[in-house]
């Protein structure tokens, strides 16, 4: 798990000029940055996006507070430390800023130039083996006047990374492109966000690319506000989840053939869900954020073993046909799928209606509880003897899950 973030700024501060003339653009601003995601800092000109930007990069030195990179404090280092951090990032900006003297292939091999012991030939290599991975192999020999300008800035992408960094610092990347060769520039940032695991800190006005980020935080007044795109992207998915593991019992005790496939991918997805959202979890996050975080990582956890229980019982029980139309278990099957699927509709939409009426849904939980069991058990036969214990997990999964959902219903509206 990344649980230490790659770039930590705490209280950090940021003035332009002296006396009456001071404008201060940053105020006592505290964020993490991780490898991995992509955080798109958005915000009105002259609201310090660059400012955040040139400190997270060692191109500025910080005036107070603390700013970490890969583990070094910025606050009062020197001008060589400076550099050694730079070392660990990848600058890619507005204008490309190639050497029109250059062919592509020589330009992202000046992206090596500060390894002076690196032999020719093993430079030339990597500066080959970065073109290809931006899908320029076949423009290696072109100068920057014979490229378009999406493929000036992929030359200006791979001389970032041919250093192989742990950050991309980008600084509207996509403002002098137009939409189709921007698309382009982000998805490709994007994909090797996830296969490098690079910390890309992009600053952009372009509302279009909005839909790569994991975080979004926008800059005003020397404030920041934090969006978790990944936060949402989760809820979602335990949404769908929900209305997956409420199909379970119609595809266990039907036979259908895609039964299995429809089973595994639902296990598959949950259990990224739970890895991401327990990442999530144990990262230093915004204080807003931690409630709904924890709160959704429990979710996963406890998805996770209504998904087990659900499983276990319609394998073992389904295929002998003990269940029955009508039956004690069918009833109780058909009270989970409603609940799971009004809490999938609830988080899916995330609407103070939808909410409220879940919270309803689970509030009088002791006497509802207490009810159910007792009507299950007068009405079990004695047919059902062999897989008693096993309707009796699924009982305590069921009472479980009501409890835990009314629970974690009131908790996400007291954070928002």
């Amino acid at each position: 798990m990344n649980t230490e973030p790659i770039i930590a700024i705490e209280q950090l501060s940021h003035t332009f000029g002296r006396a009456e003339a001071a404008r201060t653009v940053l105020k006592n601003i505290s964020v993490n940055f991780y490898a991995g995601e992509i955080v798109i800092v958005m915000g009105p000109s002259g609201a310090g996006k660059t400012t955040l930007l040139t400190l997270a990069g060692a191109l500025r030195s910080p005036q107070n507070g603390s700013v970490r990179v890969v583990g070094r404090e910025l606050y009062g280092a020197s001008a060589q430390q400076q550099l050694e951090v730079r070392q660990h990032i990848g600058f890619i900006f507005q204008h490309h800023n190639l050497l029109d003297s250059l062919t592509a292939l020589e330009n992202v091999q000046m992206g090596l130039a500060h390894q002076p012991f690196l032999p020719f030939a093993e430079s030339r290599r990597r500066a080959s083996a970065m073109l290809e991975r931006v899908g320029l192999a076949d423009h290696a020999k072109k100068p920057p006047a014979e490229l378009s300008g999406g493929q000036r800035q992929r030359v200006a992408i791979a001389r970032a990374l041919v250093r192989d960094p742990a950050i991309i610092l980008a600084d509207e990347p996509t403002a002098a492109l137009d939409s189709h060769s921007g698309r382009e520039i982000v998805e490709l940032l994007q994909k090797l966000a996830r296969e490098q695991h690079y910390a890309i800190l992009l600053v952009t006005h372009d509302n279009r690319i909005l839909d790569i980020a994991d975080r979004i935080l926008t800059l005003e007044d020397g404030c920041i506000e934090e969006n978790n795109r990944t936060l949402e992207r989760i809820r979602k998915g335990l949404a769908e989840t929900m209305r997956a593991i409420a199909r379970y019992p119609t595809l266990l005790m039907s036979a259908q053939p895609a039964a299995a496939g429809h089973l595994q991918a639902t296990t598959d997805r949950l259990a990224a869900w739970r890895r991401e959202a327990a990442t999530l979890a144990s990262r230093k996050l915004s204080p807003t954020l931690l409630g709904q975080t924890t709160a959704l990582a429990e979710a996963a956890e406890h998805l996770h073993q209504i998904e087990i229980a659900v499983r276990r019982f319609c394998e073992q029980i389904g295929p002998t046909g003990e269940v029955g139309a009508a039956g004690p278990a069918d009833r109780l099957f058909q009270s989970l799928d409603f609940l799971l699927l009004t809490a999938s509709d609830a988080f899916a939409s995330e609407t103070a209606e939808e909410m409220d009426c879940l919270i309803l849904l689970t509030g009088d939980r002791g006497e509802m509880m207490q009810a159910l069991r007792a009507r299950q058990t007068e009405t079990l036969s004695a047919d059902l003897a062999p897989s008693r214990n096993l309707f009796f997990d699924l009982t305590d999964i069921f009472t479980r899950t009501v409890y835990f959902l009314h629970e974690l219903t009131s908790a996400w509206k007291m954070s928002k």
